[in-house]
């Protein structure tokens, strides 16, 4: 049962008829499970980042882009790594820029070399696009134009006043990076140096996803709404490469999911990772591209080179050619 009056409802789109040329439908994302939206819908209500956990390729990243394409909202990224800084994500500052310009006898106020992080174009674009000064103080050479922050698959112009941020893969980050955005995150704000308080102008909507690869603080758990997605079924993948590829008479699309499933199964009884969807749908371009199916000459190839990417097959994994 989905909440009365909800703040984010997925629109089921039918998939379109699959046919030679037609273009992969890369954005498509499929809310197969109803606790999807409802921990959307909760994170909004509560406004409280969305911590996103499950294998990697499960659709983590790919739900907040989804987000942004369903409500019409701008949509800003960062893919956080083990050099990740609070500074990258709110304001830095470009030392290296600003010794060039002093040896050159160009120097700038100290404001000019901040440089915006993702949440500042998050919260006040506007301020990101000249360091929260008036406009006229900044040579046009100086200005940072807005990055890319609208997914090419969404629909429309995006709204210029609601924004849907995705921090990825929180857990590769140094173990104090998650605490120090608490405050940030928790007051959608922060001190700019040198420019002052930058406080979000807009509604923001942030995403969060980790692999599982460390473990994150207290603390800033207990500051997140959190979603796991699970495992699916045959009919999700079935139902994920209709809305890739089109619809098709045949039953390729079964066959294939339920040897994904089989391997996926095998995977886990002999301690490896499992394939994800990702890999799923690698495995449904590799057919749709070479006419193979489960059980035709090149599938081995494909199980191979996709979803069993260790070398060597047990033999109770390959099973009978069907």
């Amino acid at each position: 049962m989905s909440f009365s009056n909800p703040l984010f409802t997925p629109t089921r789109r039918p998939p379109g008829p699959s046919g030679e040329g037609r273009p992969e439908d890369a954005d498509a994302y499929v809310f197969h499970d109803g606790r999807i939206a409802d921990a959307v819908n909760v994170a909004m209500a509560a406004r409280r980042p969305l911590l996103v956990t499950g294998i990697p390729g499960s659709g983590k990243s790919s739900l907040a882009r989804a987000v942004a394409r369903e409500k019409n909202w701008t949509y800003v990224e960062h893919v956080v790594t083990s050099r990740t800084e609070l500074a990258d994500l709110t304001a830095g500052f470009d030392a290296v820029r600003r010794l060039a310009d002093a040896q050159l006898h160009r120097l700038l106020p100290d404001w000019a070399y901040v440089e915006p992080g993702v949440l500042w174009w998050a919260f006040a674009p506007e301020s990101a696009t000249t360091r929260g000064h008036d406009p006229g103080e900044l040579k046009a050479r100086q200005k940072r134009a807005l990055p890319p922050v609208r997914d090419p698959g969404q629909r429309g112009q995006g709204s210029e006043t609601n924004v849907v941020v995705l921090l990825d893969e929180i857990d590769k980050a140094e173990p104090d990076l998650p605490n120090d955005l608490l405050a940030p995150l928790d007051s959608l704000g922060f001190e700019a140096p040198g420019v002052g308080w930058i406080g979000a102008t807009r509604e923001v909507f942030v995403v969060i996803t980790s692999n599982g690869e460390r473990r994150l603080p207290p603390a800033f758990l207990r500051r997140c709404a959190q979603l796991e997605l699970l495992p699916a079924g045959e009919t999700f993948y079935t139902e994920v490469a209709q809305h890739h590829f089109g619809t098709r008479p045949d039953t390729l699309y079964q066959d294939v999911a339920a040897e994904f499933l089989r391997y996926q199964d095998a995977a886990g009884e002999h301690g490896r990772r499992k394939p994800s969807t990702a890999e799923f749908l690698d495995t449904m371009r590799a057919c749709l591209r070479f006419n193979e199916r489960p059980g035709s000459a090149r599938w081995s190839a494909i199980v191979e080179a996709v979803l069993w990417k260790d070398p060597g097959l047990p033999k109770e994994v390959v099973g009978e050619a069907r």
